[in-house]
């Protein structure tokens, strides 16, 4: 009789049986590598609290100037809507490949919900700037994207840390 390729005489039955754990076995493994993985990918704490910052710097450009108080001027607030647009998210995913070894876009390189409730936070507290008369609005809403981002880098991280990563994009035909 011919052997089989690979070395596999007899594909009976009890091999099936045999294939099944082994399977077993190796998907434990590939979710032990995910965790670790996940776990060296997780941010360093100066991470999180300047991901915050640059969410409430924009919020904070987007007002300025403000009338009740004495603070900032619009170019200062062009410079802020800039720095947390381009400049800061850049620099920051940079000095996290830099820290961590790895890059990889930890929101799936698109709109999310979070992004999208920051988004409608900035729209309502500058248009409550504009149009209410509530002048410190978007500081208001600068303290709350920062609390906001704070806590969502942290569930990303955990999220990370129990190997589960953001879907990859799908390629289309």
């Amino acid at each position: 009789m011919a052997s089989e390729p690979f070395g596999l005489d007899d594909p009976g039955p009890h091999r099936a049986m045999g294939d099944a754990e082994d399977a077993r076995g190796v998907l434990r493994d590939l979710d032990y590598v995910r965790a670790r993985f996940g776990h060296r990918l997780a941010t360093p704490w100066w991470y999180k609290v300047m991901a915050s910052v640059i969410v409430a710097a924009l919020f904070t450009g987007a007002g300025m100037p403000y009338e009740s108080i004495s603070l900032g001027s619009f170019s200062t607030g062009a410079f802020l809507v800039v720095f947390a647009a381009v400049v800061g998210p850049v620099v920051l995913r940079e000095l996290l490949k830099r820290s961590t070894g790895a890059s990889f876009d930890r929101y799936n390189n698109g709109w999310t919900i979070p992004s999208v409730a920051l988004i409608g936070l900035l729209v309502v507290c500058v248009s409550l700037q504009t149009f209410a008369d509530i002048d410190l609005a978007p500081l208001v809403g600068a303290a709350v994207g920062f609390v906001f981002t704070y806590l969502y880098e942290q569930w990303t991280d955990r999220r990370l840390a129990r190997g589960e990563f953001p879907a990859g994009k799908r390629a289309r035909a």
